[in-house]
Parts: C-alpha cells; sequence; structure tokens
C-alpha cells in the first residue's frame, strides 16, 4: 500500500502557490515590478467598497459602462473621466501608492493619490481614505 500523505501534502502546497499567485500583497513589491504589472493596460473599475465605521457598501459595475484607467509604460495616463497626466509609483513605508497628477478637459489640475492593496497581472485592488471613510476600488483588465 502506497503513503498518500506525501501526495496530498503535494497537492495542498501546489494549491496554496497557484492561489498566492493569482494576486499579490504589495508589502514586499519591488517599485520596479509595480511599473511593469500595470503597465500599458486599461484597467476596468469592477466594483467599489466603501467603509463607514464597520458598515460597508459595495457598488457593483459589472457589466455596465464603467470607469477605465490607463497607465502607460511613458508615465502618462489616461482616464474615462477625461483626466490626462502623469503617474508614479512610490513606496512609503510598506506600502506602495500610484501619485497622479492630471488635469481635466477644462484645463482643471487634479491630483490623486491611491495605495495599492493588491496586484496581479489582470487584477489590482486600490484604496484611499477621505473624511474617514475608507474606500477600495477592484480593478481588472482583459490584457
Amino acid at each position: 500500500m502506497h503513503n498518500k500523505l506525501p501526495t496530498i501534502s503535494f497537492k495542498v502546497l501546489l494549491i496554496i502557490m497557484l492561489f498566492n499567485a493569482c494576486s499579490k500583497d504589495t508589502s514586499g513589491f519591488d517599485v520596479g515590478l509595480a511599473y511593469k504589472l500595470i503597465a500599458d493596460k486599461t484597467w476596468y473599475l469592477d466594483y467599489a467598497e466603501t467603509t463607514t465605521g464597520s458598515n460597508i457598501s459595495t457598488r457593483t459595475y459589472l457589466g455596465q459602462p464603467t470607469y477605465f484607467i490607463n497607465y502607460l509604460k511613458s508615465l502618462a495616463t489616461t482616464d474615462s473621466d477625461g483626466l490626462v497626466g502623469v503617474y508614479s509609483i512610490q513606496k512609503d513605508n510598506q506600502n506602495l501608492k500610484i501619485q497622479v497628477s492630471a488635469k481635466t478637459n477644462s484645463g482643471n489640475a487634479s491630483s490623486y493619490n491611491y495605495t495599492i492593496e493588491s496586484i496581479g497581472a489582470n487584477n489590482m485592488i486600490l484604496s484611499y481614505v477621505n473624511n474617514n471613510i475608507k474606500t477600495r476600488l477592484f480593478f481588472s483588465t482583459l490584457k
């Protein structure tokens, strides 16, 4: 009779490795790798999650025209709201941040920062806090 424990252990290890490969926590991420993962893709907003105190509300955008943003290798960025500008990725303590400086169609300046919570080849979670309300933005790409 064969011992099935090594086979089961290998399968469990493989599942854990595959699960972790789908999305990456950014605490140990290199800035250069983050640039490579987001560049030259159109990122579509699938849904947003807003947390106020212990209340969480989710708004989905799946299956409907939605917000998208392009981060280009040239460090330029454009989005579906008409903002055009530049972006940079920087490490702040253990977190990666995307900083955007852009202009609206009418020429008004706009700048904002997101914390990169998770990033993979086709999925990304960005977040920001405004007036003690945390918003998490869940993006995916077709590329």
